[in-house]
């Protein structure tokens, strides 16, 4: 009975009467309480795309793929709630209650080899559509960070992105091949797939960073002053075990012919 409630366990074992913390300490000598994993639903034809895509690029070298992402960051924590351990004696601490969380920041990032592009901020109130995705990476990612490679660099790397519609779309398509990325200088990305996105273990680092302990924040700007720091304490040898995890990541695609790999 996997999710199950105490009592839902006790009483399909026609235990009854049973108080609930004696319940969980006995179930805590066999069990856990975890979440539900959630997972992107993946039909027939996306898990042949993932294998697709996988045997395509099996023989990259990952080394030379700027991954890119972008995540948004809450004044309270992705799920506006936190729990934890306490001692006993001690009250829980307060918690302020904000409708819709307070708002976000809505931020992009990109690992290639053990290298770390940005974070960088996207405006607050901005939507990002084709044009104004483009007018973001002109005046963050190109002209911060890309204009200052040298011309090998820029010859031999692959830019990735996921299917946002924005990313994806023929207007920004154009926009990025105008700038020299095209054809096989811009990855293909294959449908539902933020595991294949190393990116995202990034995010994951970040947020652990950020909201632990519960914290919260009072303003936009001290969260995405938080953003920054973290990213700032994430070094080299954490990004590279997350681009070198990549071949690991398309034969996992490949094992399971195409199904969703986890984290």
């Amino acid at each position: 009975m996997p999710l199950a409630t105490s009592l839902a366990i006790f009483q399909s074992c026609n235990i009854t009467g049973v108080p609930k913390s004696t319940r969980c300490a006995i179930l805590r000598d066999m069990a856990k309480v975890r979440k539900a994993e959630r997972r992107p639903p993946l039909n027939k034809t996306h898990k042949l795309k993932h294998q697709d895509w996988a045997k395509k690029y099996l023989k990259t070298d990952f080394s030379k793929v700027l991954w890119t992402d972008e995540m948004r960051v809450s004044l309270d924590g992705p799920d506006g709630w936190a729990r934890g351990w306490i001692g006993k004696g001690q009250r829980a601490p307060v918690r302020l209650r904000r409708q819709q969380g307070g708002g976000g920041v809505l931020v992009w990032a990109g690992i290639i080899k053990d290298e770390l592009v940005g974070p960088f901020r996207v405006e607050d109130g901005v939507k990002l559509n084709s044009q104004s995705y483009c007018h973001f990476l002109e005046d963050t990612f190109f002209k911060q960070w890309y204009r200052k490679k040298s011309v090998s660099f820029k010859k031999n790397m692959i830019f990735m992105q996921d299917n946002a519609p924005s990313h994806a779309s023929k207007y920004s398509t154009a926009w990025l091949a105008r700038k020299g990325i095209k054809e096989e200088k811009l990855m293909t990305w294959p449908p539902c797939s933020p595991d294949l996105n190393p990116t995202e273990n990034l995010w994951s680092i970040i947020k652990c960073e950020i909201y632990k302990e519960g914290k919260q924040y009072t303003s936009l700007n001290s969260v995405w002053e938080a953003v920054v720091a973290a990213a700032r304490n994430v070094d080299g040898e954490q990004i590279k075990t997350l681009t070198e995890s990549m071949d690991g990541r398309l034969l996992s695609v490949l094992a399971k012919k195409g199904g969703y790999i986890g984290r």
